[in-house]
């Protein structure tokens, strides 16, 4: 038997976001931690040169050399953005910042890849080994 599942999503939820070019990944300890860790992950804006952007900051601890992925997704699981994508990192500490376009004056936000909505997403942190999830909230 084969059940087929019909649901409705937003649109900007079928989108992977591929350009990372908004996205910084900075080392900023070489010791190695004991334990694989994602922090919170804090979202802050920014009102810079009349525009206002969303800062998502995630701080990884990574003890031993990993290929991994760093992806926000929505509520529904849907992938929106991969802040690192089957990357190798070495022991130490990073965090990871992704700007992005507040929606706050956006009409129509479905219509910008660059621009989420307000309300819950999750922020997924995977290795070969191991899967760690943290939501945050975009006010």
């Amino acid at each position: 038997m084969i059940l087929y599942f019909l649901f409705s999503a937003p649109s900007f939820s079928q989108i992977i976001d591929s350009d990372t070019s908004s996205v910084v990944i900075r080392k900023t300890k070489k010791l190695a931690p004991d334990e694989y860790n994602i922090s919170d992950v804090i979202v802050k804006i920014d009102k810079s040169k009349d525009k206002y952007k969303n800062v998502i900051r995630v701080d990884l601890d990574i003890p031993l050399k990993t290929t991994m992925r760093l992806a926000v997704s929505d509520t529904s699981g849907a992938k929106l953005m991969y802040l690192i994508n089957d990357q190798t990192l070495s022991p130490g500490v990073y965090r990871v910042k992704w700007e992005m376009t507040s929606c706050a004056n956006d009409t129509k936000p479905e219509n910008s890849i660059d621009c989420l909505p307000r309300g819950k997403y999750l922020c997924e942190f995977e290795s070969d080994q191991f899967i760690f999830l943290r939501d945050f909230y975009i006010k």
